[in-house]
């Protein structure tokens, strides 16, 4: 087994959202092409999510995990079960007045209810294959935050950076898992391309439907961003997801994007609340809570 940093055990952070029935489809207002791309993201996540705990929990199960591990494995559970929270709240809205986003709905669904067939070594070394692809996404919406990000409602955009800040966080949990169990590790190196499938093709093609209904589809401008988003996002993501596969690995060995766990330790434990994403501050500091709708549960 590799050599990783000292062993980190997550904080779990549940936040709470309150979305307008307007606002979760054209909640980036600067580029709504970058927002149909995270709705199609959010609205995967609601079934991503409970797939990845499950298989985790089954696969501790066969391992008979010791406590330290199972204890560790929870926590990166309850904070994606704190994201299926927030994003089911989220899509709700979405669902409510988008045709579109009903049927990539019931497809992403179609998705997981496939492979939930499939056997638990499967599931656990597809866990570890997605928090690797998450992981590189996050590190990918970190070096361009104010690109992506200026324009786009606060609280919208909150929840997907705390999301990506959190994946950071949990980054080597599933792969300890997988490292502990035998069979699941045999298959990682061919479960990784449908990890890294299914959340790069349910992205591409959702965000594309969600932006193909917009008054903006037939601006050039917007598509020549979205291609050049797609390589850049390649190049971030595949060296990342190809060194996975390398004898020794582990993710803990990955450098860290700086701002989000810097904004993730402003969480304030008295308040329970978590700093809104500013343009200008760039999330701003401990004392500006998310008002109300974005306050953290007691």
């Amino acid at each position: 087994m590799a050599e990783v940093s000292p062993l980190h055990t997550p904080e779990v952070r549940r936040v709470q959202f309150a979305w307008p029935e307007d606002q979760t489809d054209k909640w980036h207002h600067s580029m709504p092409e970058f927002g149909a791309g995270a709705n199609a993201i959010s609205l995967l996540m609601t079934y991503a999510e409970p797939y990845g705990v499950g298989q985790l929990r089954k696969g501790l199960v066969e391992i008979d995990a010791d406590d330290e591990l199972t204890e560790r494995a929870h926590r990166l559970m309850s904070q994606e079960m704190s994201h299926l929270r927030a994003h089911k709240a989220f899509n709700k809205a979405l669902i409510s007045h988008s045709r579109t986003a009903r049927v990539l709905d019931r497809f992403g669904k179609w998705i997981f209810g496939r492979l939930a067939k499939r056997s638990t070594a499967f599931g656990v070394a597809f866990a570890a294959a997605f928090e690797i692809v998450a992981f590189a996404s996050a590190r990918w919406a970190e070096a361009g935050l104010r690109r992506y990000f200026t324009g786009a409602d606060e609280q919208s955009a909150t929840l997907f950076l705390w999301h990506l800040a959190e994946e950071i966080e949990h980054k080597g949990i599933a792969h300890d898992v997988l490292l502990a169990h035998p069979e699941a590790t045999k298959k990682y190196k061919f479960v990784l391309p449908v990890a890294f499938a299914v959340l790069i093709g349910f992205t591409a093609v959702g965000g594309l439907s969600l932006f193909a209904f917009s008054r903006h589809v037939f601006n050039p401008l917007r598509w020549a961003r979205l291609i050049g988003w797609g390589i850049s996002f390649a190049f971030v993501v595949m060296p990342v997801a190809s060194t996975s596969l390398a004898k020794g690995f582990h993710p803990d060995q990955l450098v860290d994007p700086p701002w989000m766990k810097m904004w993730l330790r402003e969480y304030d434990e008295v308040s329970q609340t978590m700093p809104l994403w500013t343009d200008a501050g760039m999330g701003a500091s401990a004392n500006t809570t998310l008002d109300g709708p974005a306050r953290l549960a007691a």
